[in-house]
């Protein structure tokens, strides 16, 4: 099988942050430009129009409908042309309510380039609204800089989007791959293990950590090998592929529902087509994932 590199899923944003030109000024010229679009949310699910598209309005047609805070984000400059998002409490007057997609499930249907501004778009909403108090005196928040920033009203601190960060693993020992299924996931789908980096901790810290934590593992030569924006809510997944001290599980029930190893052979027959769906070993990360993409890396070295 041959690895060919592709656009990581929700890598690849093009657009300009323009984080120089966010004034007042600049974001009311901006928005009046005829040229300028903005795309669509609704429940964190995003539009799509002809072409399967994001589907894009002038900001103009957005005067008088009802927004979720903190009404339209300025995104940033797709080379001359601003772009905007806005979460819509009320979508029928712009699209039927089966063409907002949810990123998660039918992300992969979209192009890279859309796929990776909804991401960000859908990442600073969610931030928009799990913020709107401040972390230092416990005052309301107001969003600032187009949506860039939040600035509290009483101690005038300001607040900015947090990414978490996460350690995804591929674990391998003898041509071996250790992938664990998460509770409540569809019976027979498997990944790579992960887990949040602590406080104090490098990601190789928290590789060794997380896979001794889940399944009892030790493991050594954590090296990284790429990463991937994963906006559920925001978090940028760090991709590490390490070396298993031992093959034995010791499973932990308050993580994981299973773990098992799987050889080179199984996991081919996995990612290939030609192979009858119910005569695979475990169903596949879905193409929009960094596991996906890490076992796909894997399988050509």
């Amino acid at each position: 099988m041959t690895y060919t590199p592709s656009p990581m899923p929700f890598a690849g944003n093009t657009i300009d942050y323009a984080e120089v030109q966010r004034t007042p000024q600049h974001l009311q010229t901006f928005l009046g430009q005829s040229n300028a679009r903005t795309i669509l949310l609704f429940e964190g699910k995003v539009g799509i129009g002809k072409g399967g598209r994001l589907h894009r309005t002038h900001p103009s047609d957005l005067i008088g409908q009802n927004l979720f805070e903190p009404g339209p984000i300025f995104l940033g400059m797709e080379g001359e042309r601003p772009i905007f998002a806005a979460s819509l409490q009320k979508p029928e007057t712009f699209l039927p309510i089966e063409n907002f997609v949810d990123l998660r499930l039918g992300g992969g249907q979209l192009d890279p380039v859309d796929l990776a501004t909804a991401g960000r778009a859908k990442s600073l909403f969610d931030w928009h609204k799990t913020h709107r108090f401040c972390a230092n005196c416990g005052g309301g928040s107001i969003s600032d800089e187009g949506g860039a920033k939040r600035r509290c009203n009483h101690c005038e601190t300001d607040h900015f989007p947090r990414v978490n960060p996460v350690a995804i693993m591929l674990v391998q020992k003898d041509d071996m791959v250790l992938l664990g299924r998460g509770p409540g996931w569809p019976e027979g789908f498997m990944s790579c293990l992960a887990g949040f980096v602590s406080p104090g901790e490098t990601v190789e810290e928290a590789t060794y950590r997380e896979v001794l934590e889940e399944v009892g593992v030790k493991t050594h030569n954590h090296r990284y090998v790429f990463s991937q924006p994963w906006p559920f809510p925001s978090q940028l997944m760090m991709g590490m592929i390490c070396d298993a001290a031992n093959t034995k599980i010791t499973l932990n029930v308050k993580e994981l529902e299973d773990a098992q190893w799987f050889t080179r052979a199984q996991v081919e027959a996995v990612f290939d087509k030609s192979v009858p769906n119910d005569a695979k070993p475990f169903m596949r990360p879905p193409r929009t994932t960094i596991a996906h993409q890490m076992l796909r890396y894997w399988l050509t070295q």
